[in-house]
């Protein structure tokens, strides 16, 4: 009985194997189409790249070569006939769409983007290859509002450009007028010193240089700040504070930190920023004198007398 079934299953093997050659040759298996499909998409996809990379080969190498003919045209390293090939190159990248449609302007809160366009002299469909960057940061760089800025070209058709703008440090007063200025003590033409009021007033010939510091120092401590109507700088070398009462305190030199640090405490303590004194004067190191109005002093002599 065993050997009649082993003999059966041979048969049956035999069948199997025959059965699946002829299937073989008949039709491919459901999962050899399926990678036979997957070869195919990878070997479109492959001929697709090959194909970008050259179109995108073609039009970098057609960018650069027209970049470098703009800037020895510019130069003026080109004869006319190069100067022609320039023009040529150029009008031909405008035309493939290598031009400005859009303006990304980032940082500015004073300034649009159509007013930026302005400044540079762009218009939408302007050629990008040929856009002057060094000349449009320079027009940027003119506005008074503008600290430092910077200017890209994002391939291909848009201009980024990246602006810091001037923040108002102060109101500075000099020769009767008041400017708006920023840390570094740059004068902000644009800014209307109405506008800014509120602003920290500095005063006297040299003070928008040195005024940063300065009002760093006297707005720590808020006690002191809201006293304070003016900072004078005396002589170019110190500075002096005008209280809201009429008051002054007079600041040394060299530790003007120093002293404003021992006025802070002395009010805190005392209150001596309410006293009806004309003068705080702490120009002597770790020493501060009271000087009271003379009219006042006089008053109050002849009510005790």
């Amino acid at each position: 009985m065993s050997k009649v079934r082993g003999a059966s299953a041979r048969g049956s093997s035999k069948g199997a194997k025959s059965s699946s050659k002829r299937k073989v040759k008949s039709a491919p298996r459901k999962g050899s189409a399926k990678t036979v499909n997957w070869f195919a998409a990878q070997l479109r996809a492959a001929r697709h790249r090959v194909s970008y990379a050259f179109r995108l080969g073609g039009i970098a190498a057609l960018v650069l070569f027209g970049l470098i003919l703009s800037l020895y045209a510019f130069t003026g390293g080109l004869g006319d006939a190069g100067q022609a090939i320039a023009r040529n190159a150029d009008r031909q990248l405008t035309q493939a769409g290598f031009t400005v449609d859009w303006i990304d302007v980032s940082g500015a809160n004073r300034l649009s983007s159509e007013e930026v366009a302005a400044i540079i002299g762009v218009e939408p469909g302007d050629s990008l290859a040929s856009l002057d960057l060094e000349a449009a940061k320079t027009a940027l760089e003119a506005e008074s509002w503008i600290a430092s800025v910077r200017v890209y070209r994002l391939w291909p058709n848009r201009l980024a450009v990246v602006i810091e703008e001037r923040e108002p440090l102060a109101l500075w007063q000099v020769d009767g007028e008041h400017h708006v200025i920023d840390g570094t003590g740059t004068v902000i033409t644009s800014a209307d010193p109405i506008e800014f009021a509120d602003l920290p007033r500095v005063v006297g010939e040299g003070a928008n240089e040195t005024a940063r510091s300065m009002v760093q120092m006297v707005l720590r401590d808020d006690a002191i700040a809201r006293r304070v109507s003016h900072l004078i700088y005396v002589g170019e070398r110190r500075w002096s504070l005008r209280l809201v009462s009429g008051g002054e305190v007079l600041l040394p030199q060299s530790d003007p930190e120093g002293a404003l640090s021992l006025l802070g405490r002395m009010h805190a303590d005392r209150g001596v920023l309410d006293y009806d004194a004309q003068i705080v004067d702490l120009r002597n190191e770790g020493e501060m004198v009271l000087r009271p109005w003379p009219d006042r002093a006089a008053e109050a002599a002849g009510r005790g007398a």
